[in-house]
């Protein structure tokens, strides 16, 4: 029986599939600097670690490794290990990869060798993913001083510039080969900080940008970089760039990492002003490089009252989020209202570069041909280092006489200035929701604690020492702030806690007084006969604590200053390029279709604003569009159910059916005044039920009217989130969303659907009686949020 047990148990073994190997490349023929994935597959049952015996390279270098194993779940076990390596390609030539050897165990395989070609001359000193520019200058960048085996430099692109000029910032971070193949994950660069300018970080390559021979050997170097544009003559200075790297202590996949941290030197950049001569009397303060200006009027025809859209479109090279606003001389017989201004930001052969778009809405006041000058920008050409001037071609418009006025409606109500919101809807914004549940459960809550028992508790004195002493509560506080920074503290050793605080980033002063501290409090509170004077030790941990910070939170609370003023520049453009005619000024000078834009922005801002949706509904009232008005006049109800101004508003526009007017009631009540009103009433009853400690019919009416009220309120809500649309036209359902698919049914103006799928241009809709289909997006207006495309 023995011998027939220990037969099977080596047939089982014997059955076991031993490691079986694949190997593969994503490409067989490259050129020099690119890169390759040569990808190692073990397929085995055996539970043996598997030992991969890397091939020769030949014409390539390591450049990256990752290892997955992943346990078959098809029911006959094993695992699967997939080793893959990038390669980048140097040396031209045919190279052979492999062939591999796998060793598990007593168990053995080898995968093919693979033919690989790299054509072409020799492998680019700087990657082709850089940009001419940056390319340039990370082949001059000289070495760091003392270069070891890694090092960190930063590179300015001029030692002097003037305000305006574009500036490159380069961080570069050299590695030994040798030494880059080691790491086991991507070092931290940190770029430096640069005052006083503004700055746009670009996108580099994520791996290796260049390689340099320093000294004899070869060296691997990753790039960041950063464009900034001085603002202010004098000095800036451009503070140290920093790197982190480890490198295991030994081979083994688990060993201990050794970290290493450098840091590059400062650098300093003169900023001249610019020059006082042949400055042009209507000069702004632009700066750039081939800038151009370029003007359109669309529609270039139309009638007296009608609103027209001008552009004024600055291009070429330089801070294009600080060009000024042109200076325009636009004929009599126009209205001109700024419309802000659109900036378009690239990086073109190293150059930042783009354009800014200044639009403007006209209203014709006087008919005939109206002449637009042409514009005329200057600006300081930071490249030629003098004063020019670029102007685009004049331009007309022609305008029409006022036709026959249209056969008047009904006024709609005023506008309205006021932006506040209702009551109910201010009580509920006062609090979170979570806030306003507690307040509901807290009177039952109080209820139930009132009658429980009370249990007496014993009340522990503290000793003389004790917690409430100033000694005792600064020590709570040094360990709290220990704790912070090191979570493990108390169970750490003297020297791994100053090994773990400087690695923190704390003064090496602060951590032997730290340390000491430790020991001092601990003889305080546990020696008996210690006689440590407990009011300067208390004043010496306030001390430690006040500089127990690490050096990088005292540089972000210097950079959030600096930060600070970066974000008034940035609000101080954008104030000026955002500058939006008000839409009651467009109501005004009869530009519907534009105030129209205006308060759609502010209701969609804040929808609980119930004048935003009754100024809209005017404006669409105003420029025929009665399904918009519709909608909103709606939604402005529902906030103000009994605002007579909106009531009136909803009888111009009456919906086409009876079902459209069900989607579209409007309940007495909001459903935030239900809410306040159902929360009042519960804890009345609560409240009288804690008074009287009894249980009473009217109370229990109170509670339940509350409970009633409330769910009514969440109901009514309900109700009004239903995504319903109004028609703006007659309308033909179609049975899929295209303009040739057959009908399915027909939509009456000012109808209304619910939507239920949104593709492209098209939505899917159901309409009265139940009847499903297709419907163009334009000819609806949402009378509540719709779904997401």
């Amino acid at each position: 029986m023995l011998a027939a047990l220990v037969l099977l148990a080596l047939q089982a073994g014997t059955q076991a599939r031993g490691p079986e190997v694949m190997v593969g490349v994503d490409r067989d023929r490259v050129a020099p600097g690119d890169v390759i994935e040569y990808t190692i597959t073990v397929n085995s049952d055996l539970s043996d670690p598997i030992r991969v015996d890397l091939p020769t390279l030949g014409g390539f270098e390591l450049e990256a490794r990752t290892e997955r194993s992943d346990v078959n779940m098809d029911g006959g076990g094993g695992r699967t290990t997939t080793i893959v390596f990038r390669l980048r390609a140097n040396q031209p030539g045919e190279w052979r990869l492999g062939p591999v050897q796998v060793h598990q165990g007593v168990a053995y395989a080898r995968g093919d060798a693979i033919t690989v070609t790299i054509t072409g001359g020799s492998a680019p000193a700087v990657t082709a993913a850089l940009n001419p520019r940056l390319r340039a200058l990370v082949q001059r960048a000289p070495p760091p001083g003392a270069l070891g085996a890694a090092g960190i430099s930063v590179l300015v692109s001029d030692k002097a510039v003037s305000v305006g000029q574009q500036l490159d910032v380069v961080t570069i971070a050299w590695f030994e080969r040798e030494v880059r193949q080691q790491l086991r994950r991507a070092p931290t660069v940190e770029s430096p900080q640069v005052e006083g300018v503004w700055a746009y970080p670009q996108p580099t390559p994520a791996g290796i940008a260049a390689s340099r021979m320093v000294n004899g050997k070869w060296y691997d170097l990753f790039v960041l970089h950063q464009v900034a544009f001085p603002l202010t003559p004098g000095t800036i200075s451009v503070s140290p760039a920093r790197l982190q790297y480890s490198l295991p202590l030994a081979f083994q996949f688990f060993s201990q990492e050794e970290r290493y941290r450098l840091a590059s030197d400062t650098s300093r950049v003169a900023v001249r002003a610019l020059p006082a001569e042949g400055r042009m009397p209507d000069f702004t303060g632009a700066v750039g490089r081939g800038l151009r200006v370029a003007t359109s009027i669309t529609p270039a025809a139309g009638k007296q009252g009608e609103a027209f859209t001008a552009e004024v479109v600055v291009s070429g090279q330089g801070n294009v989020a600080l060009w000024p606003q042109p200076d325009i001389r636009w004929p009599a017989g126009l209205r001109v209202y700024p419309e802000g201004a659109k900036e378009q930001v690239a990086l073109r052969d190293g150059w930042l570069s783009g354009s800014k778009t200044f639009k403007y809405l006209l209203v014709a006041d006087s008919a005939g041909m109206l002449a637009v000058p042409a514009v005329r920008y200057p600006f300081f050409d930071a490249g030629a280092g003098k004063y020019d001037a670029t102007a685009s071609a004049g331009t007309s418009l022609v305008v029409a006489p006022r036709g026959d006025v249209p056969a008047s409606r009904a006024e709609p109500p005023p506008l309205r200035l006021d932006a506040s919101r209702t009551v109910a809807r201010q009580v509920e914004r006062s609090l979170p929701g979570w806030a306003w549940l507690l307040v509901a459960v807290l009177p039952p809550l109080l209820l139930l604690g009132l009658r429980l028992p009370r249990v007496p508790r014993r009340v522990a004195v503290a000793p003389k020492g004790a917690a409430g002493e100033p000694l005792a509560l600064a020590e709570k506080r040094l360990v709290a702030a220990l704790a912070s920074l090191v979570p493990a503290e108390a169970d750490l050793p003297d020297g791994q806690l100053q090994a773990v605080l400087i690695g923190a980033e704390i003064e090496a002063d602060v951590v032997a007084r730290t340390i000491a501290l430790r020991h001092r409090l601990r003889e305080a509170r546990y020696a008996p006969g210690a006689r440590e004077d407990r009011t300067r030790l208390t004043r010496e941990v306030e001390d430690v604590l006040a500089r127990l910070t690490p050096r990088g939170s005292q540089r972000a609370r210097r950079w959030r200053a600096r930060a600070g003023f970066a974000g008034l520049l940035l609000a101080l453009a954008a104030t000026q390029a955002g500058t939006q005619t008000a839409p009651e000024q467009l109501y005004e000078a009869d530009a519907y279709r534009a105030a129209m834009d205006g308060f759609r922005t502010r209701a969609l801002a804040e929808p609980d604003v119930a004048n935003h949706w009754l100024n809209l509904g005017d404006a669409a009232w105003r420029g025929g569009d009665d399904a918009e008005a519709l909608a909103a006049w709606t939604r402005g109800a529902r906030l103000r159910p009994r605002d007579q101004g909106l009531r009136r508003a909803l009888l111009l526009v009456p919906p086409a059916d009876p079902w459209s007017s069900r989607n579209l009631g409007v309940a007495p009540m909001a459903p935030a005044e239900l809410r306040l009103l159902g929360l009042v009433l519960w804890l009345a009853g609560w409240g009288g039920i804690l008074a009287t400690r009894a249980v009473r019919g009217r109370w229990l009416v109170l509670l339940g009217g509350g409970a009633v009220v409330v769910l009514a309120g969440a109901g009514i809500a309900r109700w009004y989130h239903r995504p319903v649309a109004v028609v703006a036209a007659n309308a033909v359902l179609r049975l899929s969303p295209h303009e040739q698919a057959p009908p399915a049914g027909e939509v009456a103006r000012l109808g209304t659907v619910l939507f239920e799928e949104r593709r492209g241009a098209w939505v899917r809709v159901q309409a009265a009686g139940g009847q499903q289909g297709w419907l163009p997006a334009s000819v609806l207006r949402a009378a509540a949020d719709p779904p997401a495309p």
